[in-house]
């Protein structure tokens, strides 16, 4: 039990040190939330198949019904599994790349003004037809430099446009310098492929799509679909047709069960070898 404060006269508060100041401490569970953090999901998800096959692995004598019950079970975890990993993916490629892409946009939208700006002063002052088609080509070139930035695959590497590179130190002058590095930034770079790929999408008005890897023709099926994720249709259709092959009486023990797949083993070999040789 904590001791009680001694009553001080009002006279003598002076007179009496003040006791020091304790800092309070903040609750950890304000929100009721629970304090441990929850497991991944990608974990249970990888338990969950790895459980599955080993289970159809190991277990031959598991009844018809079952075995397809469980692939079927594997197939949708392994599903989800993948779905999971590409959400992971996406989320630390966004990260990444959420910087570089915000300068390159800023870049890029700053040029488009600037040429926007240049063509209509060349428009109103009636300049000559080939400037007035460089100009509009170059506003092109900013408005697919401004969408490049912006609907990048989110699950691919970025190339940057404007990579940024160190000045070169004194051998030049500040005034060379100052050229060059007006003369870098002129440049554009990136990907040229993913270039040209956003000046088709922003004619089709699929740049969506394309943002979300739903428009890439490279690998497009290992984006989608992962190697290994799912069985292919003619494994699932192998599965079902080995499970039709079983003897029709699946009850009982184990070795009535195995005795009864080895009587439908040896049925079926002596089935396919009555036309012989000489057939």
């Amino acid at each position: 039990m904590a001791t009680k404060r001694p009553f001080v006269h009002p006279s003598r508060h002076g007179q009496v040190p003040d006791e020091p100041k304790r800092k309070r401490q903040k609750p950890e569970n304000l929100s009721g939330r629970r304090s441990f953090k929850k497991a991944h999901p990608i974990n249970d998800l990888k338990s969950q198949v790895r459980s599955l096959k080993r289970l159809l692995e190991h277990r031959d004598d598991l009844p018809a019904d079952v075995r397809v019950e469980k692939e079927r079970a594997l197939q949708s975890a392994e599903y989800e599994l993948s779905e999971a990993l590409r959400a992971k993916k996406r989320s630390e490629m966004i990260t990444r790349w959420h910087k570089v892409r915000f300068f390159d946009r800023q870049k890029a939208t700053k040029r488009l003004k600037r040429a926007t700006r240049e063509l209509n002063e060349c428009l109103e002052g009636g300049c000559e037809e080939s400037k007035r088609m460089a100009m509009q080509q170059k506003v092109r070139d900013a408005e697919v430099a401004v969408n490049y930035a912006i609907y990048y695959p989110l699950e691919r590497d970025y190339v940057p446009l404007f990579p940024s590179r160190r000045k070169r130190s004194g051998a030049d002058g500040d005034e060379g310098g100052a050229d060059e590095e007006v003369e870098r930034e002129e440049q554009r770079k990136g990907d040229p492929e993913m270039l040209r790929k956003i000046e088709q999408c922003m004619g089709e008005g699929t740049l969506e799509a394309l943002r979300n890897s739903k428009h890439l023709e490279i690998n497009d099926e290992a984006v989608l679909r992962p190697q290994g994720a799912l069985h292919s249709p003619a494994k699932i259709k192998k599965n079902l047709a080995r499970d039709d092959k079983l003897p029709g009486d699946v009850h009982g023990n184990r070795r009535e069960r195995r005795l009864a797949a080895a009587a439908a083993k040896a049925q079926a070999e002596e089935e396919e070898s009555d036309g012989g040789f000489f057939e």
